[in-house]
């Protein structure tokens, strides 16, 4: 068995689910003995640390319009083809949708004949009205060797509706004990003040962007901190959305309550000495940050959002049953989604609508009710359902075919 491998993914900048995905495995694959190259369609900054070769093709902005994305694809996919030919590997591990779309094409035009894994990491349901993404999806991803999902809802979605059938599910994995010991370290001193014991911290983790959904939190956590002023709710995360976070902040007089701390490289201190982690995605694939809060025994309020959450805190709930929100689950509890639309408005010109409210009621219960925050405070032995150990035997399985 040929154990080279590269690793295409988008970036390793550090603060992305699917860099960071790219990261764990292919260290995880390192360890197992196999040689692994990563391949990067941008050159991000800060990254994750990785073991192994780097190698980017510096495409300024694989995001950009049609016409560009195609003349990209169709400029940068020889080059792919070409590494892989120099380091002899026989396998690429594409992670993301846009990564698989360059791997499939760097055979299907330019005849790479190594094996093809592509990877889902999202809700591939949120292309539906991208009728370019959607085609292409159908288009490429059968026409790779096997499409690896992160959650069985997303298998699903992507056999049902986009009609592609060379689809496993191997579940998100990560380093359960590293998480651990990485929790032992201290919060930076410049932020010791939010994590006194006379707070009752909230915390999120996640790109400020569209998908994480984060406006929605904010403006719940209003009605909080009027019933629990020493409610404090802690972000981390940088994106394209901070200054509508940080207007709405102040138009909701949070200031002194909610804060945007950005990106930081070792997120367990923060998550150890905090008291409930709160996920408000819009669309997920299998989030990452469940996962880590999980390892943490930390308590857990997520939006019931497709995909993922429902899998990872209440493995038993049949993916497609209708539900009474908030759901109170095995390892967390399950609110009503949110609509897929932004909100930056004050509760006095948007009084909060139900999805907002179910949210609100939830954290106000997991301040005042020490059962319950008790009960969903050992969530480890969850998360050692998605240790790297247990999971790596899969993709050992899948590349040894």
């Amino acid at each position: 068995m040929d154990k080279k491998i590269l690793i295409l993914v988008e970036s390793l900048k550090i603060g992305g689910g699917s860099e960071r995905f790219a990261v764990t495995i292919g260290n995880a694959l390192s360890h197992e003995g196999y040689q692994v190259s990563y391949l990067t369609l941008m050159d991000e900054n800060p990254k994750y640390n990785y073991k192994g070769d780097y190698y980017t093709l510096k495409i300024d902005n694989i995001y950009a319009n049609g016409f560009k994305r195609l003349s990209d694809l169709i400029r940068y996919a020889p080059r792919i083809k070409k590494i892989c030919d120099d380091l002899e590997v026989n396998t690429i591990i594409a992670v993301s949708e846009v990564a698989n779309f360059y791997a499939v094409l760097s055979r299907w035009l330019f005849n790479n004949k190594i094996r093809i894994i592509a990877t889902q990491h999202m809700n591939p349901g949120i292309f539906l009205d991208d009728k370019l993404k959607f085609n292409s999806i159908k288009f490429f991803y059968n026409r790779a060797d096997e499409v690896v999902c992160v959650s069985r809802e997303t298998e699903k979605i992507l056999n049902e509706v986009y009609n592609v059938t060379n689809t496993r599910t191997i579940y998100n994995m990560m380093d359960i004990q590293k998480n651990i010991q990485l929790s032992t370290e201290k919060i930076p001193v410049h932020f010791a003040e939010l994590f006194k014991e006379k707070y009752f911290r909230f915390i999120n983790m996640g790109r400020l962007t569209r998908q994480k959904g984060q406006w929605f939190m904010i403006r719940s956590f209003k009605q909080v901190v009027d019933e629990n002023p020493n409610a404090r709710l802690i972000v981390l995360g940088e994106g394209g959305l901070r200054k509508d976070l940080e207007d709405l902040i102040s138009e909701l007089n949070l200031d002194d309550h909610v804060f945007l701390l950005g990106e930081q490289e070792n997120v367990f201190p923060f998550l150890r000495n905090s008291d409930c982690f709160v996920l408000p995605s819009l669309w997920e694939g299998l989030p990452l940050v469940l996962i880590e809060a999980l390892s943490m025994d930390l308590p857990i309020i997520s939006a019931d959002c497709k995909t993922g959450p429902r899998e990872v805190l209440t493995p038993e709930l049949p993916l497609d049953d209708n539900i009474t929100y908030p759901f109170f689950g095995n390892y967390g509890i399950l609110c009503k989604p949110f609509p897929n639309e932004f909100n930056y408005k004050t509760l006095k010109e948007a009084p909060l609508d139900l999805s907002e409210k179910i949210l609100c009621n939830s954290m106000i219960k997991i301040m005042e009710d020490s059962d319950l925050k008790k009960k969903y405070s050992a969530g480890l032995i969850r998360a050692q359902n998605f240790d790297e150990k247990k999971i790596i035997n899969q993709w050992n399985n899948l590349l040894k075919k």
